[in-house]
């Protein structure tokens, strides 16, 4: 029992030690781009846009630690938060020795976590694009309620670092990010996909606690690009609109697609990003 207790403690420690550095790929040479992925996924669903950038500049896919957690089977810490994925993104462009700002591309909680990072270090970065990030406070602080967005927020505060996620949570949550009127989506077939990895699901509930200081939101005067899917929820256009008239330096772009714009657009998105960083 006491050597189960040992083992056990070793294996926290080593979890905790690990959520100062993020996993990480790394391709190409020249200006350094960083991409962060959605909330569930992985950083292969960068894999296209990494290909073809990386042709001209160094691209690094970074792992949210929900992910890595879920596949290492392991539960996050209590304290888990936004602002502990944002200080591993400096924690590991020091350990890759990376001292020149990057560009820093952020899709939906990546892009939460891109916006904490760069507010809080504009030091470090060139140019910020956000692809639909659920910053929730920004439409709070509008006294704005968008269509999806209480349902969402409702859904994301039960996804805690230790819940047990359900089937009925993956549900409502991708039908939170699609329509499913017309058809159930347990049929499509991408859920099998879906239920296998819902445990990265937990630790969502962060994104509820996100709030965004207005002030130093005006004070950043690096350039940004928006990116928004002419299919998306409601409560994600809304959200980008709002952003994109609060930054200084800001422009926003359509892409025909839903929210999965990296896996359902990449060459659309590709060509965005390489417009913007002309």
């Amino acid at each position: 029992m006491k050597v189960l207790f040992i083992l056990l403690m070793l294996t926290q420690a080593y979890a905790l030690a690990q959520l100062k550095i993020k996993k990480v790929l790394v391709e190409g040479e020249g200006l350094p781009i960083v991409m962060l992925a959605g909330g569930t996924a992985d950083m292969s669903v960068f894999a296209v846009p990494a290909i073809e950038l990386s042709s001209q500049h160094k691209v690094i896919r970074m792992e949210h630690f929900n992910v890595q957690y879920a596949s290492d089977g392991l539960l996050l810490p209590n304290n888990y938060s936004v602002r502990m994925e944002s200080e591993a993104i400096k924690y590991t462009l020091d350990s890759l020795a990376i001292k020149e700002p990057i560009v820093l591309v952020g899709h939906s909680y990546g892009g939460v976590i891109a916006l904490d990072f760069a507010l809080r270090y504009p030091t470090r970065i060139r140019s910020l694009v956000l692809i639909e990030p659920p910053v929730f406070s920004i439409a709070e602080a509008k006294n704005e309620s968008p269509k999806g967005m209480k349902e969402m927020q409702d859904l994301l505060a039960k996804l805690t670092p230790h819940a047990d996620i359900t089937e009925d949570h993956v549900e409502r949550f991708r039908c939170a990010l699609m329509n499913c009127d017309s058809s159930s989506i347990r049929q499509l077939p991408q859920w099998t996909m879906w239920v296998v990895q819902k445990n990265r699901m937990r630790g969502l509930s962060v994104v509820n606690g996100f709030n965004l200081d207005l002030k130093k939101l005006h004070a950043f005067q690096k350039p940004v690009l928006m990116i928004t899917g002419t299919r998306t929820a409601e409560f994600h256009k809304r959200i980008n609109k709002l952003l994109t008239m609060e930054f200084t330096n800001a422009k926003e772009v359509s892409i025909q697609s839903g929210h999965a714009i990296p896996s359902t657009a990449p060459k659309e998105l590709v060509k965005s990003l390489q417009e913007f960083i002309k």
